[in-house]
């Protein structure tokens, strides 16, 4: 962090499945006034079975219009460790993937159109995407996220999922945060293009700030934000 950014936002959430709290998330949405950017600043901490804790760090930056250009993943477990970066150029419409670890480094190149969006472990950043992309209150939008599914080890390049957003028409304003009243939307995700008996959508209130969001519920996982700071206030 430059001696000039910004903190924007800052706040953390806690990460439940049904009513036991097995992870936090704290992060800081940052101006860097030099570059016009934006970056959120992500740190998860994760109790896994073993009882080991899982330490996810996460760098996702923007332009000044909110394209994701770059993210760093860090992971660490006991002794192990893993990095990945996505480097979007959005002019030459490239992304670069590089994965590292104790023991070796991958690179891989793509092109990549600038309908792409960029995925992240953070939750501060699942809903990015809608600052730039127009949802139809109406019917689901498609969005076509790259992530990989790479740990520990080098296995596979990103790869492109698509998954289809909704954008429900009415604000929600049952939420509160420090007895203080919040106004959210309701943003649902799903697998698939086409209602179905078989629809088990994600339901995601993003706040009217930069389109952090407050909570997540999806069957028995809940991500609850625990406290929110704005201007550094």
């Amino acid at each position: 962090m430059s001696i000039n950014d910004e903190i924007i936002l800052e706040g953390s959430y806690q990460y439940f499945q049904k009513d036991v709290n097995y992870s936090q998330e704290n992060f800081k949405l940052i101006h860097a006034p030099e570059t016009k950017n934006y970056y959120i600043s992500a740190e998860i901490l994760s109790r896994i079975e073993t009882g080991e804790f899982l330490k996810v760090m996460v760098r996702f930056e923007m332009n000044g219009h909110f394209n994701p250009i770059f993210v760093r993943i860090e992971k660490i477990l006991g002794s192990q460790y893993s990095q990945e970066t996505f480097n979007f150029d959005l002019i030459a419409q490239e992304l670069k993937y590089t994965f590292k670890n104790s023991i070796s480094s991958q690179d891989f190149t793509r092109s990549l159109s600038t309908k792409h969006y960029l995925g992240s472990p953070a939750f501060s950043t699942s809903a990015i995407f809608t600052l730039t992309k127009k949802l139809d209150a109406t019917s689901r939008t498609p969005i076509p996220l790259i992530n990989s599914q790479n740990d520990w080890i080098y296995e596979s390049p990103p790869q492109e999922k698509v998954i289809y957003a909704e954008l429900k028409a009415k604000d929600v304003l049952d939420f509160k945060l420090n007895n203080t009243p919040l106004s959210a939307s309701h943003l649902c995700l799903y697998e698939f293009n086409e209602a179905s008996s078989s629809d088990n959508p994600v339901d995601i209130y993003v706040s009217k700030h930069y389109a952090i969001p407050y909570q997540l519920i999806h069957g028995d996982q809940r991500i609850v934000i625990k406290n929110l700071t704005k201007n550094g206030s």
